[in-house]
């Protein structure tokens, strides 16, 4: 005979008086009760106290006849990658108002996928998920749930395949609902970005409707780069992108922020607050669409332009831990270049010297070019060779753009090509690149360059006469060239 989970936080987040909690939550549905219905919504996770109206809006758009929920959270005690789902001898999860039963068949099917191995005891204290279930006994009376906590070392990449492997359960009648919080700030939370006055509020809620205008927007790659470059707090960025995931490749229609809120308007307390948002998601589900690979091709000069922005907004952001990445991401459409997978170096010179700041790249791409960009962008403030560079400097900092095509093993160094070729030097587990206008910066001959990358690669001199050479070129670009 399977068990039931208790409830965890009944009488601490939410009330643990059945007629308390059914009042509360039947004021909460009425408030927000104005709208279409919506197949998909994120709400917040927090003590009724603070977030129970705002999550109200959420599920009031949730349509009665829905009969599943999957039900996404984040795992708040246990750090793993991918989903964990409940112990297989639960047969439901309980509130106050009653119990809630899993759907036992669509658990069944995930259960034999490895991306869903996370431990199942992370659903035992977890309330991300339990704050929910009120709301969707009150609104969808009938449904059963697939409780899914997804853990905080999940990938971009991971976010895709668990949405993929979930999208056969889309029926009609199927909802995703996703649990999470935005921005919590204060020293207690370890992120202060801005300061404790009167515009706290308005700040907060700015940063919100920006980073959560991505989602809205279907835009999983610009919500996921926001919230990683920014260091934003959201806690559940990772199942948010799950969800966007199944927008992208599922679903047929168009996301709306429905309500936004903070911690301070209830508590007054603005030393610690958390942002708490609504967003609705109205249409329908799609058979699963996979997107074209695009291939690599030269970039135009506005591609060059808007890469060049991409990396100057990445860095400012990861600096100022600010919105800039997002508002990029709101203002530049992703081309099928932008989006073909290759490698990159971002470089930094000083203005007027032209001396090197800073040269970080990957010589594989990680994912898109636009990825590759941001990965690079980020890295290249902390290039060893130097100090970290500080915001104050940044803006006396020329960013230079370094599109690679993939690396070719070549026999020997005749076949190097000075200038046009960059080289990529391996012996004894030791490495070392350079980049192709290193030669004409320099003016370097072919034995001086090679000699100097095999130093640069902690070898001697003459090592690369024996050592594994590999050549690429570049399509190279800075903000000079583009402006000249």
């Amino acid at each position: 005979m399977r068990g039931v989970r208790p409830p965890a936080v009944a009488g601490s987040f939410y009330p643990s008086s059945p007629l308390q909690l059914s009042q509360d939550v039947e004021r909460y549905l009425q408030e927000g009760s104005n709208g279409s219905s919506c197949q998909a919504v994120i709400a917040p996770h927090a003590g009724y106290m603070f977030s129970g109206r705002t999550a109200g809006y959420a599920f009031a758009r949730l349509s009665p006849e829905v009969s599943r929920v999957i039900l996404l959270g984040p795992s708040h005690f246990r750090s793993f990658s991918g989903g964990a789902l409940p112990s297989p001898h639960l047969a439901a999860f309980a509130t106050p108002l009653g119990e809630l039963p899993l759907d036992q068949a669509a658990l069944a099917l995930l259960r034999e996928n490895p991306l869903f191995a996370g431990p199942p005891q992370a659903h035992d204290p977890e309330h991300c998920l339990e704050v929910e279930l009120p709301f969707i006994q009150k609104r969808a009376r009938e449904a059963a749930i697939v409780p899914v906590l997804i853990g905080n070392q999940t990938s971009l990449q991971q976010t895709e395949e668990i949405a993929q492997a979930l999208s056969p359960l889309l029926t009609a009648d199927t909802a995703v609902v996703v649990s999470s919080d935005f921005t919590h700030h204060g020293r207690a939370y370890g992120y202060v970005v801005f300061p404790e006055n009167e515009d706290l509020d308005l700040h907060l809620k700015t940063r919100a409707e920006r980073t959560a205008g991505r989602a809205i927007a279907l835009d999983v790659r610009g919500f996921w780069h926001q919230v990683e470059v920014s260091d934003d707090s959201v806690c559940g960025a990772k199942p948010i992108a799950v969800l966007l995931q199944l927008l992208q490749h599922a679903f047929s229609g168009e996301g709306k922020l429905l309500h936004l809120s903070t911690s301070g308007e209830v508590s007054g307390d603005w030393h610690q607050v958390v942002t708490y948002v609504a967003a609705g998601f109205s249409g329908q589900w799609t058979a699963w669409r996979e997107d074209d690979a695009p291939k690599p091709a030269p970039l135009t000069p506005d591609e060059q332009k808007a890469l060049l922005a991409l990396a100057r907004a990445t860095m400012e952001t990861h600096l100022t831990r600010g919105e800039q990445l997002a508002l990029w991401f709101a203002t530049h459409p992703l081309t099928p270049t932008m989006l073909a997978p290759q490698g990159a170096f971002v470089t930094l010179h000083t203005l007027p010297e032209k001396k090197l700041r800073g040269c970080i790249g990957l010589l594989q791409p990680a994912g898109s070019l636009v990825d590759t960009v941001i990965h690079a962008a980020v890295q290249v403030l902390y290039d060893p060779r130097f100090p970290a560079v500080r915001l104050a400097e940044l803006e006396s900092l020329e960013v230079e753009i370094s599109v690679l095509s993939p690396p070719q093993a070549v026999p020997n160094a005749e076949a190097i090509r000075l200038g046009e070729h960059g080289v990529i030097l391996k012996k004894a587990g030791h490495s070392a690149v350079f980049l192709p206008q290193v030669a004409d910066e320099t003016g370097w001959d072919l034995e001086t360059f090679l000699s100097r990358l095999a130093q640069k690669a902690g070898l001697p001199p003459e090592a690369w006469r024996s050592a594994e050479l590999s050549v690429f070129t570049a399509q190279v670009f800075s903000e000079h060239t583009l402006t000249a």
